[in-house]
């Protein structure tokens, strides 16, 4: 596992120091890597190995090396990972302030970037936490596929609503990341099913519960599924028409 530093990142950096903010800048880089650990920690404690951990200016993404039919409970389990670490984390420094060893200044701004990371990454927008555990829940009741669709379209309107609430130079910038992101995880979603329609047929799963459907389209996660046709055929056949 490695960790990727964004060239993003050593340019905010570089402009944060020349105006001032160096307390800031590392105060916020330090929060994203404790964050990203715990990812990383309770994805090893399930078993799913991080093939790396990317750091931005405003936040970071751990990249699991997981199958996509993962099921929902180890996907959580590595999603709260980071919460429970930054909120340790705080918790920690909060307690070194209380016996004066972290002076007031550096606490209060330590405690205003925790906020203001936590508000934004637990928004229901893709890729951030927020977003991933949106797709969570999604799929607890609808279809793999379906739940994916919905998660992209509350995305990019929470994704508009924090630009107009946020009308500034940050946000704007902020959001046409999110927006691209959005696009991408848009023009890889049929790439995306067909992978885990794969998995499916690849691999031995044992899920236990059972749903019957008629349509390969409407596969749930964490499902055993009975198709009325074969099963093999209609995955093949399905894979070779997304393709070609």
């Amino acid at each position: 596992m490695k960790i990727r530093i964004h060239n993003s990142t050593y340019i905010f950096i570089l402009l944060a120091f020349l105006a001032g903010y160096f307390e800031y800048i590392f105060l916020l880089l330090l929060i994203i890597i404790i964050h990203e650990g715990g990812h990383y920690i309770f994805g090893l404690i399930e078993g799913i190995k991080a093939s790396k951990i990317e750091v931005y200016p405003f936040g970071g993404c751990t990249i699991f090396d997981s199958e996509l039919n993962i099921s929902i409970k180890k996907e959580f389990f590595c999603l709260i990972g980071g919460l429970v670490f930054q909120l340790i984390f705080f918790y920690l420094v909060y307690k070194l302030y209380l016996n004066g060893h972290v002076k007031s200044n550096t606490y209060f701004i330590f405690k205003k970037i925790n906020i203001l990371l936590l508000s934004f990454n637990f928004m229901p927008i893709l890729p951030l936490d927020g977003g991933k555990l949106l797709n969570l829940i999604l799929d607890l009741f609808f279809s793999y596929k379906l739940s994916n669709i919905l998660s992209i379209i509350i995305s990019l309107i929470f994704i508009v609503i924090f630009a107009l609430y946020n009308k500034t130079f940050f946000a704007i910038v902020l959001s046409i990341f999110l927006i691209k992101n959005i696009v991408l995880e848009y023009m890889n979603i049929k790439i995306k099913y067909n992978k885990f329609l794969l998995e499916r047929y690849l691999y031995n799963y044992n899920f236990k519960k059972i749903k019957i459907v008629n349509n390969i389209n409407l596969l749930y996660r964490d499902y055993t599924h009975i198709i009325n046709n074969s099963f093999e055929s209609k995955i093949l056949r399905n894979i070779f028409d997304r393709t070609s």
